[in-house]
């Protein structure tokens, strides 16, 4: 008895052992493939990754071999019940795989959003056509991800195979006496024990998370001690904030500024027009100071009030544009589009224009449904969603996201013209997008520079000053304040815009063409500012609730904060702070276009700390309990 459960241990810790290998070797090709961000890490902080990285593989191993391990409990020889065997083994054998393929997948997925995917991706790869269409363009161009896998799965079967033959020479029958059955019962309580002690990651109070990476690594680094399986695992549960009284509520809302009513007796009733450029790096731009693809959009620089100093509030569309037209950020593991708290009230831009009588429109030339940018546009209070569906010509169909921008602008152009005044329209491009297409008569006229994304800039670009030519001369564009920035960033291969600080940092420009001068601004905005900033502009004259702040009061500190992997990121004017939760870690002087890192005094510490603290205080609580309307009875 004692000797087939040797024998069936041996087998199946050889086996999960080797899984281990081949997660930890999924980290190395990480490491490799993205070298130019992980290229500071030292011996002695690989060794930290690796062996920290060890303890989320293993947990993820154990439930892929969950089926394995039931399999070598089972109380009778596995000879004969080939037909159990046979199936119990497979299913962790395709889990086990499915999970290596998440984590190999994951690895060019994270020169996008710089971060491991969570459930998010696959709620959209459930119900997104569009993003489906995606994987067809993805396996082409990292094909060699998917044919190392295929290899892995080749090797793998032939060491499972020896395993399994070792193991079936070794199984005999267990006999039922007394000490057999002590003996088998101790082993399977024993193995089940160690099972939910290996899920929860140890011993500790609660069990392991994505945050608990920050023990291993600094935060800009924690994805490579995670793996995408535990990511994805323990973003589905979709949990609940945690509720935090820190501060007293009211004070807290109070010195955080979030009530807002600006001393205005009416409103200045311009159109407003937000154009939101996809994954338009500030790099790309002049204002990177590197090559500039948007020839277009710095000439209009010229002639407008420009934010130097601008961040995004998240790394993915579905991120970025509530926080733009909702002043709502994703400060937690889940997007807020596909969060517990995708219903809660807001106010948004459509919905407080209301007010004035604004007819609001969102415009996205994507497939209707994508990322439920339509469903999001309903519940702000758009009164009207135009995609692709209402478009309504295929042959201006990209083939994978949407229609290109250039038709689609001069559509929105169209539509915007007889819209009744005022009104806000809210134009979001698409074809700055992975695969990085464009129209066949613009591949051999538009600069292709150093990445693909590069020249679908330039297209988008080239759309955007066809459409200002299209609409220059219409009887509204003079009483109209355009907005333009981005969702997030895009991918770089340059070393500042790799890094943690340069890929959130964005282009803003406020247009008026009734004004058309140029201002430069220094100071501190973030995607979350743009709602109070544009309503202060046009003389906005009731109160409303937002979480970022207004950038011309200038008796509040100015601040940045975005989330990443359970860690937070507080910018100000001049570095960039990292949090473990809320515990300081370190900053970098970001000025500059410089990495130079610094450690704070304590005393600055202790306010980052408390600031940190309210922030995330008032947006959790506010979202458990989805009170913002109730602020204000």
């Amino acid at each position: 008895m004692t000797n087939i459960l040797f024998h069936r241990g041996k087998v199946l810790l050889l086996w999960l052992f080797y899984n281990v290998v081949l997660f930890q070797l999924t980290r190395f090709l990480m490491l490799v493939y993205h070298y130019e961000h992980f290229k500071n890490l030292k011996g002695l902080q690989l060794w930290h990754i690796f062996i920290g990285g060890c303890r989320f593989d293993w947990i993820v191993i154990v439930i892929g071999n969950a089926f394995l391990i039931l399999l070598f409990l089972l109380p009778f020889s596995l000879i004969t019940h080939r037909r159990i065997f046979k199936l119990f083994s497979s299913i962790s054998f395709i889990i086990i795989h499915l999970m290596l393929l998440l984590n190999l997948a994951d690895i060019p997925y994270y020169t996008f959003i710089h971060k491991r995917s969570t459930f998010d991706l696959l709620y959209q790869l459930g119900g997104q056509t569009d993003i489906i269409k995606q994987i067809p363009a993805y396996v082409r161009d990292y094909w060699y991800f998917f044919i190392l896998f295929f290899i892995l799965i080749y090797i793998n079967h032939r060491v499972y195979q020896k395993l399994c033959k070792y193991l079936n020479e070794q199984t005999f029958f267990i006999s039922l006496n007394t000490k057999n059955v002590l003996i088998y019962s101790t082993t399977v309580i024993v193995t089940i024990g160690l099972s939910i002690i290996s899920i929860r990651g140890g011993l500790q109070r609660i069990p392991l998370d994505i945050v608990d990476a920050g023990f291993y690594a600094e935060p800009e680094y924690t994805a490579l001690v995670l793996n995408t399986p535990f990511t994805i695992i323990k973003s589905i549960e979709q949990k609940s904030l945690l509720t935090y009284d820190y501060f007293n509520e009211n004070e807290n809302i109070q010195h955080l500024h979030q009530i807002k009513h600006y001393p205005f007796d009416s409103m200045q009733k311009k159109n407003i027009v937000i154009i939101i450029l996809e994954s338009f790096s500030k790099e790309y731009t002049a204002l990177g100071k590197r090559k500039s693809f948007t020839p277009f959009l710095d000439s209009l620089m010229q002639y407008s009030i420009v934010f130097e100093n601008c961040w995004s509030n998240g790394t993915k569309s579905i991120e970025g544009i509530p926080a733009i037209l909702s002043s709502m950020p994703s400060w937690m593991d889940n997007p807020f589009i596909n969060s517990l708290y995708c219903n809660n009230k807001t106010h948004s831009f459509p919905a407080l224009l209301k007010k004035e009588s604004y007819y609001s429109a969102f415009f996205h030339g994507g497939i209707n449904g994508t990322m439920n940018f339509d469903a999001y546009a309903k519940q702000a209070g758009f009164d009207n969603y135009y995609g692709k569906n209402e478009y309504g010509v295929d042959k201006d169909f990209d083939g994978f996201w949407g229609i290109w921008d250039e038709p689609f602008l001069q559509y929105a152009a169209k539509k915007i013209s007889q819209f009744p005044q005022p009104f806000l329209a809210s134009i979001f491009t698409l074809s700055s997008h992975h695969p990085f297409n464009v129209p066949e008569k613009y591949k051999n006229v538009l600069p292709k520079g150093s990445l693909p994304i590069h020249q679908c800039i330039a297209y988008t670009d080239l759309s955007l000053k066809k459409f200002f030519h299209t609409i220059h001369k219409e009887k509204w564009y003079n009483n109209s304040i355009f907005v333009i920035t981005a969702d997030h960033t895009g991918i770089s291969e340059d070393v500042y815009y790799s890094s943690i600080a340069g890929r959130y940092q964005i282009p803003l420009i406020i247009f008026d063409p009734k004004n058309p001068s140029q201002q430069i601004e220094k100071n501190i905005i973030q995607q979350i500012d743009i709602l109070p900033t544009i309503l202060y502009l046009l003389k906005y004259p009731h109160s409303f609730f937002s979480f970022g702040n207004n950038f011309y009061d200038n008796e509040i500190p100015h601040w940045a904060l975005f989330y990443e992997s359970g860690n937070y990121y507080l910018v100000n004017d001049s570095t960039l702070n990292f949090f473990n939760q809320f515990s300081y870690q370190k900053s970098i002087d970001y000025r500059n276009q410089n990495i130079i890192e610094l450690l704070l005094d304590s005393l600055s510490q202790k306010k980052s700390e408390e600031l940190i603290k309210r922030i995330v205080q008032s947006y959790n609580n506010r979202m458990i309990k989805n009170d913002i309307f109730q602020l204000f009875n």
